[in-house]
């Protein structure tokens, strides 16, 4: 692929996962920290946010890829390289977030449901909900801080680079550690 079509691709697929991403963020219940709250949910739109974030992750950092190869030989390099590496490193850690919130979640949900054996499948399923819940919320104040350090790097990659308005890099700098 041409260098200038990889530098669109990247800035659309990008700007795509940001906007799947605040779609997502809107749909988002208040995290419940108990099954009887979570079991209360609508499923539909629960389901569809966390299916959205996945896609908004996966957009975002595909078009970081291709912003760290246009930055490939330039002064903004090793920026560019630094930022790319704290985008796979948060991504993962927030597709980690989410599978157990589409899967396990509903998994347990299940098991409450489940007013059998004198309801210690129910006792079992609230401790393994609220472990894993907690569990996730800190991963959450991994994930965030890193990504967020990743628009830093890639502003001062964008510093050192005559293609974007001057604007920009500082404002990606202030944007990335504000958050």
């Amino acid at each position: 692929m041409r260098h200038d079509s990889l530098y669109r691709l990247g800035g659309n697929a990008a700007l795509l996962g940001g906007i799947l991403g605040a779609v997502a963020i809107s749909l988002h219940a208040p995290q419940p920290m108990d099954l009887a709250t979570y079991s209360a949910l609508a499923m539909g739109p629960w389901m569809a946010a966390h299916w959205l974030f996945v896609i908004a992750i996966v957009g975002v950092a595909g078009g970081l890829a291709a912003f760290t190869r246009h930055f490939a030989h330039t002064d903004g390099e090793g920026w560019a390289v630094l930022g790319f590496g704290a985008v796979v490193v948060s991504s993962a850690l927030f597709v980690a977030i989410v599978a157990p919130e589409i899967v396990a979640f509903d998994a347990l949900r299940t098991m409450n449901a489940d007013a059998s054996n004198g309801g210690a499948a129910q006792h079992a399923a609230a401790h393994a909900y609220l472990a894993v819940n907690l569990n996730l919320m800190s991963l959450v104040h991994v994930a965030g801080p890193i990504f967020f350090v990743s628009l830093s790097a890639f502003g001062l990659a964008m510093l050192r680079d005559a293609d974007w308005p001057r604007w920009l890099g500082p404002a990606s700098v202030v944007i990335g550690l504000a958050m």
